[in-house]
């Protein structure tokens, strides 16, 4: 998942680019030693609907995310009220003037004719705070404004890791989140059937990314419910979603070792396609952690279509001798054959 700009109504299908919003990238750093896991997780034996899919997500916001200052041209030349307000990049503002912010109109609204002082509520770090900002009258369009860029959604494509038999659905293996913002402010949305159009090749310092496409008018096949450093996890509503996917036991971090392993993802419409990789180094871990291993991949097919690991893929699931013990989260930007992965155990207990 990439840096994602938008907000303006689209059109019912929109090509998006790889969900790192949260990005999924990590410069070359690999954990030095192995470490004997000896940990097992209560997820142990558990069997789960296996994904690599790729899927649509949208997130919605309860309040409207700063994303970013913008000079206001007044008689006295440019100015930023929101940033002299004290206001900042991924604050949750959820009132102004008394009004509250749901939809970017509601800025507006909430603005008016007013160049006074206007009160606001905000959340930051989930603080609620309050404050004034005071309006200028932009000389461009004759209207007042506080200089402020703001948001209440994202979308992008990601990757499915698995869903559990009672329809619990586990992707991504990270948070999903923009710039500043804290993840936590988009932790609501859906889950669609997306199709991959085609993949940006991974280059030294410049990690590639999924191409998808996914209808978000369309019915969804999930409803999201939760965003955390482990994943977006969400209820599937359409059974038809995992329709031909195998199911498979979870793995023990004890069963992970160093050496062969698969990666299962999709470089190409919504097919999983299964791909080499070796585990090289992993980490015993006591409590729930993001990154347990480190993966390199080894598949010739891979390497030529995408590079390595792309944005995107995060949430592609780990598979060792016929166990799911994990998923791809991060891409080594320097150098993208590498990636961290998260242990599947810890998402399943999520």
């Amino acid at each position: 998942m990439e840096h994602g700009k938008r907000r303006a109504r689209l059109a019912p299908i929109i090509i998006f680019t790889a969900l790192a919003l949260a990005l999924c990238a990590a410069f070359m750093s690999i954990p030095g030693g192995i470490f004997p896991p000896d940990v097992s997780a209560s997820a142990e034996g558990e069997s789960v609907y296996l994904g690599g899919m790729p899927v649509g997500i949208r997130l919605t916001s309860d309040g409207l995310v700063a994303v970013e200052y913008v000079g206001v041209v007044t008689k006295d030349g440019a100015k930023t009220p929101a940033l002299d307000a004290g206001i900042q990049k991924g604050d949750l503002l959820i009132e102004l003037n008394g009004v509250s912010l749901k939809e970017v109109s509601d800025i507006v609204t909430a603005i008016g004719d007013k160049t006074d002082p206007l009160p606001f509520k905000l959340l930051r770090n989930g603080r609620e705070l309050t404050g004034e900002v005071t309006p200028v009258m932009d000389i461009v369009t004759m209207s007042p404004k506080i200089g402020l860029i703001v948001k209440n959604d994202l979308a992008g494509v990601g990757t499915v890791t698995f869903v559990k038999e009672n329809g619990r659905m586990c992707t991504l293996g990270h948070k999903i989140s923009e710039g500043d913002s804290d993840g936590a402010v988009y932790d609501k949305g859906s889950f669609y059937k997306c199709n991959i159009l085609g993949v940006v090749k991974s280059e030294k310092n410049e990690p590639g990314s999924l191409k998808g496409v996914f209808n978000r008018n369309s019915e969804p096949v999930g409803n999201v419910d939760s965003n955390t450093d482990f994943g977006v996890y969400g209820t599937m509503t359409d059974n038809s979603f995992i329709e031909g996917r195998p199911k498979i036991e979870i793995g023990s971090i004890s069963d992970v070792k160093p050496g062969k392993a698969s990666v299962f993802t999709t470089l190409e419409g919504d097919e999983p396609k299964e791909y080499s990789v070796e585990i090289v180094k992993y980490e015993t871990q006591a409590e729930p952690e993001i990154k347990g291993m480190v993966v390199r991949v080894t598949d010739p097919a891979l390497t030529e279509k995408a590079g390595g690991i792309v944005q995107g893929m995060s949430g592609s699931p780990v598979v060792q001798n016929g166990k799911l013990v994990g998923a791809i989260t991060h891409v080594f930007v320097n150098d993208p054959l590498y990636g961290y992965g998260i242990y599947a155990s810890w998402m399943y207990l999520q």
